[in-house]
């Protein structure tokens, strides 16, 4: 039990110590003890592992007052490298990044799977052959972070509901693991792109902050003192099954009147093609998708300016609602309805000054994302977390430079 706790407390301060650099670029010894709180003593030894491992570097800084030259410790970010995808509805995303975030190679392609079985070999394949192929990239692959839609169980690594797939306990992150011969970790892509934007994107620097992805459906990912929220279960972020108009259409999960039947990009573009059927003039043609809808408004079509503030208030109720729970200090808004975010952003603000307490809406942010194009973000940012806070860095230590 001893040996254990001991080997836990070397673990969290080496991962303590490597952070502390990878946040801050270049810091002295001495500024990491300060800041991890440990003794300067541990501090060098640790980084002497560090260093031998290739993570780290040592550079020279300007002339000190003292005439001594002072040496900093920086990540040695194109040593470390993080595959990562995201597995959408239709697409399949990969992007292969450094650990700065800096991608170095990417690859999208049609997923339209019929089974888990089809799914996760088509994943696999195409993770293998990408990896592969991009070899002259990879120095160390410390992991795969994968994002889906739907339940995801971050711990276990299994899926156990996607809207547009039927699967049953999807063991995917260990499937992915086997194949590959490295780590692989998943979560809900709204949940792992919450966490992405706190870490370099519109919500950065953001302690508490509600993110809002807008796309096939409806999710939500919380950031909450500086850490993603992930409940006891899996269940985690459902703002799209708020009920928003109980005398609404049925959704998929049963309920009636739920946020996604309403703001959705389907149920916007349905809504779209009965009113065009039904007479109401318009710029916009027949099967009119969200982008044409947004650009539409943007040109001042009303047809398409009263869909998307309609759909703006019912966002904005059930971002009051959150803003009421979380009190966050930033929402970040994703999706295509962004494009035409100077039509729904002051429809949005309204219901957060109408329907909040009085002092939220003075300092609770909307602003739109940041990362939203980058759907790779999602996957690094698991990657990156585990690495930095839970015990991967420690398999990686052992490893030649």
């Amino acid at each position: 039990m001893k040996t254990a706790n001991l080997d836990f407390v070397k673990e969290r301060n080496v991962a303590a110590v490597f952070k502390c650099i990878v946040d801050n670029g270049a810091v002295s010894r001495i500024q990491v003890a300060k800041l991890c709180a440990l003794a300067p003593g541990s501090v060098t030894r640790i980084t002497r592992e560090l260093l031998a491992a290739g993570l780290i570097v040592e550079q020279e800084q300007q002339d000190s007052p003292r005439g001594r030259r002072a040496i900093s410790l920086a990540p040695a970010w194109d040593q470390v490298q993080i595959l990562a995808a995201r597995a959408g509805r239709t697409r399949l995303h990969l992007g292969l990044c450094d650990l700065s975030g800096k991608l170095l190679a990417s690859h999208s392609e049609p997923l339209q799977p019929l089974s888990q079985t089809a799914f996760s070999r088509q994943l696999i394949a195409s993770l293998q052959s990408f990896w592969q192929t991009r070899q002259q990239h990879i120095h160390r692959l410390a992991g795969v972070g994968i994002t889906t839609p739907g339940l995801v169980n971050s711990t276990t690594g299994i899926i156990s509901f996607m809207p547009h797939l039927s699967v049953h306990k999807l063991p995917l992150a260990q499937q992915v693991s086997q194949a590959l011969g490295v780590p692989c970790f998943i979560n809900n892509f709204v949940s792992s792109m919450a966490l992405a934007e706190s870490l370099f994107g519109a919500s950065a620097g953001v302690k508490n902050s509600l993110f809002v992805g807008v796309h096939n459906g409806v999710g939500a990912g919380m950031i909450l003192d500086g850490k993603l929220y992930e409940g006891s279960s899996m269940a985690v972020g459902e703002i799209g099954h708020m009920q928003i108009d109980p005398l609404g259409e049925r959704c998929y999960c049963g309920n009636y009147g739920c946020l996604e039947t309403l703001v959705c990009n389907p149920a916007l573009e349905q809504r779209c093609q009965k009113l065009l059927e039904s007479g109401v003039p318009s710029v916009l043609g027949d099967n009119a998708d969200i982008n044409a809808i947004c650009a539409a408004a943007n040109e001042g079509d009303q047809l398409a300016t009263v869909l998307l503030k309609e759909a703006a208030s019912n966002l904005g109720k059930a971002i009051a609602m959150g803003v009421n729970l979380l009190r966050p200090d930033c929402v970040v808004l994703a999706g295509e309805i962004c494009q035409a975010i100077e039509i729904i952003n002051p429809v949005i603000t309204h219901c957060l000054k109408t329907q909040t307490v009085s002092t939220y809406h003075d300092t609770t942010k909307v602003v739109c994302s940041e990362l939203y194009d980058s759907p790779w973000f999602g996957g690094y940012a698991l990657v990156r977390r585990a690495l930095l806070e839970d015990g991967l860095l420690t398999k990686h230590i052992s490893k030649p430079r």
